[in-house]
């Protein structure tokens, strides 16, 4: 009989034991597994982050390029301005003298003309 109530002591504690730890290493497996999707979550996050900054400093280094790029051409491009325009100054001038000249032969040419017509009459 003390064989018998040991073995149902022993039986009725194992299995109070059990039940008391199951769900309480059920609650830690939950938090182990809430733990590990968090951790997983957040690297997945500071990966999309890190790729994020990185695409955004490249293109704010691509248009620092663009810009200084863009800079250098206006610069040129100024200088062109400024040589193009000397040389429409210098265009019209010479318009103007051979405009001049054209005036003064055709002058020429007709006092010319009116002379010899006076000639001949």
């Amino acid at each position: 009989m003390k064989k018998a109530t040991l073995l149902l002591i022993l039986t009725f504690a194992g299995t109070s034991t059990a039940a008391e730890t199951n769900p309480l290493s059920k609650v830690y497996d939950l938090m182990d597994e809430l733990v590990a999707k968090i951790n997983a979550e957040g690297e997945a996050e500071a990966k999309a982050y890190k790729e994020y900054f990185d695409w955004c400093d490249d293109m704010s280094k691509n248009a620092g390029f663009e810009i200084k790029t863009a800079e250098a051409k206006k610069e040129k491009l100024e200088a062109q301005i400024g040589n193009l325009a000397s040389s429409i100054t210098v265009s019209v001038s010479k318009i103007e003298d051979l405009a001049a000249a054209i005036a003064a032969d055709d002058a020429e040419l007709k006092n010319a003309t009116g002379i010899r017509k006076k000639r001949k009459c």
